[in-house]
Order: C-alpha cells, then sequence, then structure tokens
C-alpha cells in the first residue's frame, strides 16, 4: 500500500490522540476543505477540538481505503456516540489528495444515526 494509504489511518489515529502536532504534519497550512467551505489548518483543528467536546468518547475508525494516485477515498465509521443498537454507526465518507506527503484538499459527507428510521 502506498504513502497515501497509511496518511488516511495516520489522521484519524493522531485526530483519535487529539494530536495537534501531528495533524498539522499531515495537513498542508493551506488545506482546503470544500464540504465546511474552509481553507486553512486552524479551522480543521477546532472541528477536531468541538468534535470531542460534544462527544468526549468518540472513536473514529478507518474502515476502508482506496488510493488512486494521489488521491485516497475513506470511510470511517464513528464510535462512542451512544449509537442505538437498531441503528448503524455514524459515517464519514472523504477524498483526500496528497501533495509532498500532506493533505492538500479534502471533500466529504456524513450521515449520522439519526437520519435512519426506527
Amino acid at each position: 500500500m502506498g504513502r497515501q494509504n497509511t496518511i488516511a489511518h495516520q489522521l484519524y489515529q493522531a485526530i483519535n490522540d487529539m494530536d495537534e502536532e501531528s495533524l498539522r504534519k499531515l495537513f498542508h497550512p493551506r488545506v482546503i476543505r470544500h464540504a465546511m467551505g474552509e481553507i486553512g489548518i486552524e479551522p480543521a483543528l477546532e472541528a477536531m477540538k468541538q468534535s470531542f467536546l460534544n462527544y468526549p468518547h468518540t472513536q473514529y475508525v478507518v474502515d476502508d481505503v482506496l488510493v488512486d494516485q494521489d488521491k485516497i477515498a475513506a470511510r470511517i465509521s464513528i464510535h462512542g456516540r451512544d449509537t442505538p443498537a437498531d441503528k448503524p454507526l455514524p459515517l464519514i465518507l472523504e477524498i483526500f489528495r496528497i501533495e509532498d506527503n500532506q493533505i492538500v484538499e479534502v471533500w466529504g459527507a456524513g450521515i449520522s444515526s439519526e437520519k435512519f428510521p426506527s
């Protein structure tokens, strides 16, 4: 597997560890997060902090990764959020573009368990 594949795993390990130093190495300083309409590392760091403030037991698990040249697609399940047993875990789907071993662009979408009918 290529370096891009490991970057997805490294990213979510750094998020789970709330490791700001590693995140600053993984993200380009001017990373573009398309779904959020944001440019730069600071909004990404703030989003991580807010996620754990709201759900302190959250753990992100990279379930699947696909690599195509300079892009990675990843499916991430979200654990630790009191998901009812009859509903699927919340998830995130992301595509990362890698340049010089850093994430320079992110496209993403997600769904929470509440969206599924009972």
